[in-house]
């Protein structure tokens, strides 16, 4: 019976899979003559569509999960026994935030809180935004520390070289017109432009060929992750 479950499950993820990638890759051209013909005639486009709206509610279903999760382990961190008081007041301030921001994304759906901005655009702007500027403020207080850590234990090539475009990065960042200062802001642009956008472009690739891979492992039955 075991056996039986997972044939089973095994090929209805291939019958699927199978179904959505030819539905994402010539379901939606009119250019392939008769195999659009016949991708139309057999309703590949609006069964891939059911597919993606399910994969949509499904991840929405887990989103909300992973929320009810979050509040039940912080509330059993503020009630419970043993927890210390600076455990006990962040997971007041996260539970109480997170019901706020909850309470008011409702109320401005519902149409009884208004304004412009929007209560949850003034939160973003004025709450999340600061608060990412903070912390991207104290990574370069640690990348700079990093680089001196690193170059005062042993100067090696990489070592110079993380130092070195750290240095770049921060002169061409300087809020002057200098000659040297345009220069070195030009080498920076052009850092930015070919060698990172290349790099990159190389990691998205190699996860677009990872997740490809996985997904193939899966659809041919030899990964059997997704039914742990």
């Amino acid at each position: 019976m075991a056996r039986l479950g997972s044939a089973l499950a095994t090929a209805i993820v291939i019958v699927v899979g199978l179904w959505t990638f030819f539905g994402l890759v010539i379901g939606s051209s009119t250019d392939l003559g008769t195999i659009s013909d016949l991708a139309q005639g057999v309703g590949l486009s609006p069964i891939t569509n059911i597919f993606l709206q399910i994969t949509v509610i499904t991840v929405a279903i887990t989103v909300l999960i992973g929320i009810l999760n979050l509040l039940l382990v912080h509330l059993v961190r503020i009630f419970g026994k043993g927890k210390a008081i600076s455990q006990r007041i962040n997971s007041f301030v996260l539970v109480v935030s997170a019901v706020a921001v909850i309470v008011l994304g409702i109320l401005e759906r519902a149409g009884t809180l208004t304004g412009s901005p929007s209560p949850t655009t003034v939160l973003l702007e004025g709450v999340q935004v600061s608060i990412e500027s903070a912390l991207a403020g104290l990574v370069l207080f640690a990348l700079v520390y990093g680089a001196y850590r690193m170059m005062r234990r042993h100067v090696t090539g990489s070592a110079l070289l993380f130092t070195l475009v750290l240095l770049l990065m921060l002169t061409a960042a300087l809020p002057f017109s200098t000659p040297g200062i345009r220069a070195v802001a030009a080498l920076r642009d052009w850092l930015m432009a070919v060698p990172v956008s290349a790099g990159a472009r190389g990691i998205l690739l190699g996860i677009a060929l990872a997740a490809t891979v996985a997904g193939a492992r899966v659809l041919i039955g030899q990964d059997r992750s997704y039914r742990d």
